[in-house]
């Protein structure tokens, strides 16, 4: 986490593009699967529409129905994801915490975005939390200095960028 304290405002913004194109890589893929997971349900139906007939053709086709309601909500999610991140401006350096921040503090490092993950870069975790996550509700617009505690434990912010 110290080396993180000494990058030049230039390292930050390489190190916050790194952070943000491995976000829209995990978005991408994640719309892909849930694209094809759409396509191959679609094509199931279909096919047992040709070949089906009675109660237990309507019962597989409602479990059917009620899956790619719940694939295309989940696509829909993505989606709207993918275009929060493309909000935000990796150039740009910031001293509170906001969506698009990268986040040292004591014991964590986060980037803040519209998703759950973790990436390690040069030995260091970085984890990536989407800006209404309870964490963030602590310390949304907070800069270094601010100290907090959050399950139980004690975080103080020791730089944002």
């Amino acid at each position: 986490m110290n080396a993180l304290l000494s990058l030049n405002d230039e390292a930050k913004i390489d190190l916050k593009s790194t952070l943000l194109n491995h976000c829209f890589s995990v978005k991408k893929e994640q719309i892909e699967e849930l694209n094809a997971s759409l396509a191959s349900i679609k094509d199931a139906v279909e096919s047992n529409d040709k070949s089906s007939a009675g109660d237990k053709h309507e019962t597989s086709r409602e479990n059917a129905n009620q899956t790619l309601l719940i694939y295309g909500a989940q696509r829909k999610k993505a989606m709207e994801d993918l275009m929060l991140l493309h909000m935000i401006k990796p150039d740009v350096l910031y001293d509170k915490v906001q969506t698009g921040a990268v986040v040292v503090m004591n014991e964590l490092v986060l980037y803040i975005a519209e998703m759950s993950d973790r990436l390690i870069i040069d030995n260091v975790v970085f984890n990536i939390v989407p800006p209404n996550g309870p964490l963030l509700k602590e310390i949304n617009g907070r800069g270094a200095g601010h100290t907090f505690t959050f399950n139980n434990r004690n975080y103080q912010i020791i730089a944002v960028f």
